[in-house]
């Protein structure tokens, strides 16, 4: 299948910018691989499964230099803050954002859009402390925000050159958003990562309706719902002017909720819905697959809306992952539906676990993880499963991990079992840090005699 450059930049959930960069520009260092794409009378088009390919060796480990992370190019940089709007995916902050990795790149060598974030150094300390104290950033919230982010742009790059329909848009993520909040789906930091997605919506909102009121203004050809969204414009704006990071929660949510009931006036004038197989996102599954319903249109109208029946559609939830597009504990996505959640019905009926080459866990034994503090398997990398290939080429020897020297693998000390001074927990170290231990250098003295507390003799 052939997409547009919409299309192409939905699937992958990139720039515009970005997608061309690739067809121009190989982002790892000392290699070739470029984007490929076809002209078909003169346009340029992308083959879908050449995107799949791409994203896939985006996310292969990059080239490095011992001792030096992989560089981050600074076209895959600035995607990455766009996709953010500039500020912290987690609280909004603007000032001193840093592009950090959602798989540390020193388990990952991974460079792809995918395991990039925005964060303020605040978020960004705090995710790289995750494994330490509950209130630091976990990687459940660090994925939800990304995700989020993505959707949002996914959302509005279909309309990104008619203000009209990218207003409305908008004001869709909006509701959907505002369900969340009222249904209470979020709490603690997710529901901080909503509500810093909704203010960011919010900022965006005035320009927009300024530009589709001048659209319908200039009488441009623009149909019923552009002169429609033009007419409320002037109320939009005024709705949505000052909210920013310094709004408070109630006030947020008082603005949000007259933008959608003055949206929603509208829209009972209109034969125009939110698809209801996608709910308004114009893609389904994690990759970015244009729906099977609208198109990537993401509105249908009344009548098609109410003869929707999902069994007439030729798709299933993928049996290898349910529906979910990953396996594994790091996210990887599905060897069977590639991350599209969703297969044909008659893929889904041929399905066999058995006859899959990927069901072999040789180091972690399915875990995907090691250790007390449940560190990613050094082999399989959280994945909890390797392939044929793989498994047959495992050998314990290669594998930079020891037991840790200080606590002989135990990872805890004391009666007490305190976390391990030296692996903190994990177990294991790497083998150059085996090399490299000495007790004299760790912080840690046995308790004198007859003195704390809980020793012998104490009183």
């Amino acid at each position: 299948m052939l997409l547009n450059q919409i299309e192409a930049a939905m699937k992958l959930g990139i720039s515009f910018e970005l997608l061309e960069y690739f067809t121009k520009h190989c982002p790892k260092k000392d290699e070739t691989r470029l984007l490929q794409t076809k002209a078909v009378d003169g346009n340029v088009f992308f083959d879908d499964q050449e995107l799949i390919a791409y994203q896939k060796y985006l996310n292969l480990p990059w080239h490095f230099t011992k001792g030096k992370r992989p560089p981050i190019p600074e076209a895959i940089k600035d995607d990455i803050k766009s996709e953010s709007h500039l500020g912290c995916a987690i609280c909004g902050y603007a000032d001193n954002g840093e592009v950090a990795h959602i798989v540390a790149v020193a388990d990952s060598l991974n460079n792809s859009p995918d395991n990039l974030i925005y964060l303020c150094p605040n978020h960004h300390t705090k995710y790289d402390l995750g494994f330490k104290p509950a209130s630091n950033v976990t990687l459940k919230v660090i994925q939800a925000a990304k995700d989020l982010k993505r959707n949002t742009r996914q959302r509005m790059m279909r309309h990104e050159a008619n203000a009209t329909k990218l207003c409305l848009a908008l004001t869709t993520m909006l509701k959907s958003l505002k369900r969340d909040f009222e249904k209470g789906t979020h709490t603690g930091q997710m529901a901080e990562v909503y509500l810093t997605e909704t203010i960011s919506l919010m900022e965006r909102l005035p320009q927009l309706a300024a530009e589709a009121q001048e659209a319908a203004r200039a009488d441009r050809d623009i149909g019923d719902t552009g002169q429609l969204v033009g007419k409320i414009a002037p109320k939009l704006m005024r709705l949505s002017a000052g909210v920013n990071n310094n709004t408070k929660e109630s006030q947020l949510r008082t603005a949000v909720s007259s933008v959608v009931d003055a949206v929603d006036h509208v829209l009972l004038d209109l034969d125009e819905v939110e698809c209801p197989r996608c709910d308004g996102r114009g893609l389904t599954g994690l990759v970015g697959d244009l729906c099977a319903y609208c198109h990537g249109d993401c509105f249908v109208s009344t009548d098609e809306a109410a003869d929707y029946d999902p069994e007439a559609i030729d798709q299933a939830d993928c049996p290898r992952c349910e529906g979910r597009g990953m396996i594994g504990l790091a996210g990887s996505y599905c060897p069977f539906c590639r991350g599209s959640c969703l297969v044909s019905a008659e893929r889904a009926a041929e399905y066999d676990e058995y006859d899959l080459p990927d069901k072999q866990y040789p180091h972690c034994q399915g875990s995907g993880v090691r250790g007390l503090v449940s560190d990613y398997c050094p082999y399989c990398r959280g994945d909890t499963i390797v392939s044929a290939d793989k498994f047959d080429a495992y050998d314990l020897d290669n594998i930079d991990e020891a037991e840790c020297p200080h606590c002989g693998g135990a990872g805890v000390t004391g009666l007490c079992h305190d976390f391990c001074a030296y692996c903190r927990g994990s177990q294991f170290v790497t083998k150059d840090k085996r090399k490299k231990y000495k007790s004299s250098q760790i912080d840690e003295v046995e308790c004198p005699p007859l003195r704390g507390p809980g020793c012998p003799g104490s009183r």
